[in-house]
């Protein structure tokens, strides 16, 4: 019983030394799990690949899609502008919006919003001195079907930068009320109403504030103290849990200087203001232009337009939804895995983006490492971190050893017959699948087994043949096979009546892309010749054999034993009786 509940003890100390590690979550997956803070970009759609001389006097090219989007971006503030007379100029990009760019971003849970200025709410038609109920409703329903309806959008941000006089204000209000019917938290329907200042003009928002869902707050330039300032003066009318602050980058031919990105990161208004949100739970916050992201008021980037790795962007994503540093670097690497493959990275240059990583002290260091500093210096400017968090969740080790397995393969082939070209495309497959921006698990999967077929098909089998000297199968071939590299034995076979005379290929090798063979040739062995009689000789004297002499026994060994005699009966009779006693003495003691 001692021993019992000596050990029952130890049982009940280690379960409850377990309890902490099943009680607390751990800091990360608490603070980084899912990416909580709302995070708007303005997408300038005359920017967009489809906008060819769309509000614009520079020749370049576009070069950015919605589809370029990234991850952690929940919110998409399509910004429209087209002068008049250049509508058929901007219907390819509206075309786009409709068939690809909505659906795609719905499926990623991105609500897209329609921008347009205050004095659009001024326009509505009236019959009287003050617009009626139902013309505020027709018009509110007009402005839908204008802005948001024909494209699937989700909701109307309304762009406030001038100062209504107290009439307007009557109007605004109005129309504001109307809308609020349709979209925003009123209407409780899953779309979204927005209200976007650059200023603190109460007026104009004051007793239409619960119909928007969010206010975002142009503070471009500044930092942190204004955001604080600006939040405490909506704060009679609005939550600060609904307050967005902006920040944003140069736009090209801008005569204004707002230097948001200013280096060193930390000194920056980006992380300044994304660390002010995330430590005192505003909404989030929003970027404009972010196409320009990383551009500079220093030619050629003010006067031109060029492709950018959206590296700050990407970054303030993860500054405001309080991502460790350490984190980040686990993100970074996991991509480097994926992408030294299609990249054709050696492992010296895999070394020194892994120090980089390392070394790195915030996120935005972490995210140079990959992004660079600027498009011309990327490992690879799509780099998403965030979408890199949703990709760790799918296995990729079974397709880094196919891809190892291959290119060990294609190190030492020496010919490029049908199966190694097969091998080469499949392994570039599955390469540009795991190094491009996404895949899922089901394309990853049949990626390798298409790969590791390949890898299979190239070792061809060695044949194993056994034969007479005049070239007569004399059982049947033997086939060896195995992986590539590997070791064969070719087996030998004892063969009836037969010798082996001769070897031709080699016994011992390994498998490769081309098939060998291995010949065993055996011959009848010759008989000896009788050996010559002179029949000069005389013959041989025959001789007899002799009968196998009888052995007569003894008489000791042949005496039989007699009656009486005790040393051959009564033997067995004590064995048998210490037998029965033992049995006797083992069942009274199990009795007992």
């Amino acid at each position: 019983m001692r021993k019992k509940s000596f050990i029952a003890a130890i049982v009940v100390a280690l379960c409850i030394s377990l309890v902490p590690m099943f009680a607390l979550p751990s800091r990360a997956v608490q603070a980084e799990e899912s990416t909580n803070k709302n995070f708007m970009i303005y997408y300038r759609a005359w920017r967009d690949v489809e906008m060819k001389g769309v509000n614009t006097s520079l020749p370049d090219e576009n070069w950015i899609s919605m589809s370029d989007i990234p991850y952690g971006i929940n919110i998409v503030n399509v910004f429209s502008y087209v002068p008049p007379g250049q509508e058929e100029l901007a219907k390819p990009f509206f075309d786009k919006l409709k068939a690809e760019y909505e659906p795609e971003l719905h499926a990623r849970g991105v609500k897209l919003i329609r921008g347009f200025d205050y004095s659009k709410l001024l326009a509505i038609p009236y019959a009287g001195d003050f617009p009626t109920e139902q013309e505020f409703d027709s018009y509110a329903k007009a402005l839908l079907d204008e802005l948001m309806i024909p494209w699937g959008l989700d909701g109307l941000d309304i762009d406030m930068e001038t100062y209504p006089t107290a009439d307007e204000v009557k109007i605004s209000d109005g129309v504001v009320k109307a809308l609020s019917k349709y979209i925003g938290p009123k209407a409780n329907n899953g779309t979204l109403f927005l209200y976007d200042t650059n200023a603190q003009n109460m007026n104009p928002f004051k007793n239409v504030s619960d119909s928007f869902d969010l206010l975002a707050y142009q503070q471009y330039g500044s930092g942190p103290s204004r955001t604080e300032m600006a939040a405490n003066a909506y704060a009679p009318y609005l939550p600060k849990s609904q307050f967005l602050p902006g920040l944003t980058f140069p736009e090209e031919q801008d005569r204004n200087r707002w230097y948001d990105t200013r280096l060193p990161y930390e000194d920056s208004n980006i992380y300044q203001v994304a660390k002010h949100v995330r430590e005192n739970d505003l909404a989030g916050m929003f970027l404009y232009a972010f196409d320009r992201d990383g551009k500079t008021y220093n030619e050629p980037d003010i006067n031109s337009v060029s492709p950018s790795n959206l590296l700050w962007t990407k970054t303030a994503i993860l500054e405001v939804n309080g991502y460790f540093v350490d984190t980040a670097k686990a993100l970074a690497k996991h991509h480097l895995q994926r992408i030294k493959y299609s990249r054709n990275l050696t492992s010296e240059q895999v070394v020194e983006v892994e120090s980089a990583i390392d070394k790195a002290t915030n996120l935005y260091e972490v995210n140079v490492a990959i992004l660079g500093a600027n498009f011309e210096t990327a490992l690879n400017p799509s780099y998403d971190p965030i979408l890199e968090q949703k990709l760790t969740s799918i296995y990729l080790t079974s397709a880094f050893s196919a891809l190892d397995e291959a290119n060990a393969i294609l190190s030492k082939v020496k010919t490029s017959p049908a199966d190694i070209e097969a091998l080469k495309n499949t392994k570039e497959a599955l390469e540009n699948l795991i190094g491009g921006k996404k895949y899922s698990e089901s394309e990853v999967n049949q990626a390798v087994e298409e790969l590791l077929n390949s890898i299979a098909a190239v070792p061809k089998p060695v044949t194993v043949s056994y034969q007479d000297a005049d070239g007569q199968k004399l059982t049947e071939d033997v086939q060896l096979t195995g992986k590539f590299g590997g070791s064969y034995k070719a087996p030998q076979k004892d063969i009836p009546n037969y010798t082996l005379q001769e070897v031709k290929g080699l016994e011992r090798g390994t498998f490769t892309e081309t098939g060998q063979s291995v010949t065993y040739i055996y011959a009848k062995p010759v008989p000896k010749p009788a050996p010559a009689v002179d029949n000069d000789q005389p013959a041989v004297e025959e001789v007899k054999a002799k009968p196998a002499p009888v052995v007569k026994n003894t008489e000791e060994t042949s005496k039989l034993p007699q009656t009486g005699d005790k040393a051959s009966s009564e033997w067995p009779v004590v064995v048998g009786a210490l037998a029965i006693l033992t049995s006797l003495v083992v069942l009274r003691r199990k009795g007992m």
